[in-house]
């Protein structure tokens, strides 16, 4: 499916129509992940629609790229044979032109990781997807990132963000509120823009695998909308209703993961806006 990096600014209706199509369409989502969290992004895939394949063999990796509808890409715990794969995979895709999202986990702290996430980025991302520090690494900027924790905010990165949108599609940026950047139309001329997304549960950073869950679901959403700010916006609002769904019913981290894949399998088109959403168009390097 052809899909743009420019859009008109996402709506009530445009995310509606997304969370429609996804789950009419029922993309196939080739991911290369962390082998820790593998198991429960392919129960995310599934509950909200998508269909999950992890073939991290070299030889047929590519292969399987051109065949699915989205890729995602994270270096969870890259090993030689992984690397191969995820070079051959994104570049297959990106001839096939399917988008796919790169979760580049650790390339804030870790030199080895981000000089494979620069690699990668070589075969453009449609949207890159991480905190903080990995998104301050990635553009080549001090970052000081922990292992893969972040040690920045968010609004530290916006200057990061707005530099990569030359070298992907969409920015995401992980936090205690999600900064989302990408390019939308403003009088026929396409302009760059932070969304900012308030909500979600406290619950989420305590349970291994959302993070790469949500890449997963950035992807998904990327092979059934026309745009990458939409995909990135409505993936994030429906893990966030989600999250405040199952958070009401948790009693813990433990609990808390299992609501939230009930949740995320019953979420209505007409809750993804219900959450607080601020959009500004960024003048330069993050200002508003």
């Amino acid at each position: 499916m052809a899909y743009s990096c420019a859009a008109r600014l996402p709506c009530r209706e445009t995310l509606a129509t997304a969370h429609q199509r996804l789950n009419a369409r029922n993309p196939l989502v080739h991911c290369l992940t962390n082998p820790v969290t593998a198991h429960f992004v392919a129960n995310t895939l599934l509950a909200i629609g998508a269909s999950p394949v992890m073939a991290d063999h070299p030889d047929e990796a590519g292969e399987v790229a051109r065949q699915a509808d989205a890729l995602l890409i994270n270096l969870g715990t890259p090993s030689d044979s992984r690397l191969a794969a995820m070079q051959r995979a994104t570049r297959a895709a990106r001839e096939a032109e399917r988008p796919w999202v790169l979760d580049p986990i650790g390339a804030g702290g870790l030199p080895r990781r981000r000089e494979l996430a620069l690699e990668l980025m070589q075969h453009h991302p449609g949207v890159i997807r991480g905190n903080a520090s990995e998104i301050l690494g990635l553009a080549q900027q001090h970052s000081g990132g922990r292992g893969v924790d972040s040690a920045h905010t968010p609004r530290e990165a916006h200057q990061a963000a707005h530099e990569l949108l030359s070298r992907a599609g969409g920015v995401a940026i992980s936090g205690a509120s999600d900064q989302l950047f990408g390019m939308a139309e403003q009088a026929g001329q396409p302009r760059p823009l932070c969304m900012t997304i308030e909500g979600g549960s406290q619950w989420l950073p305590r349970v291994a695998g959302t993070g790469c869950a949500l890449g997963a679901m950035v992807a998904a959403y990327a092979a059934v909308c026309t745009d990458l700010p939409t995909a990135m916006l409505a993936a994030h609002l429906h893990a966030a209703a989600a999250a405040e769904r199952a958070e009401a019913r948790a009693h813990g981290p433990g609990s808390f993961a299992t609501a939230w894949l009930d949740a995320l399998a019953s979420v209505e088109p007409a809750r993804l806006m219900e959450r607080r959403v601020k959009i500004h168009w960024l003048d330069d390097y993050g200002r508003h």
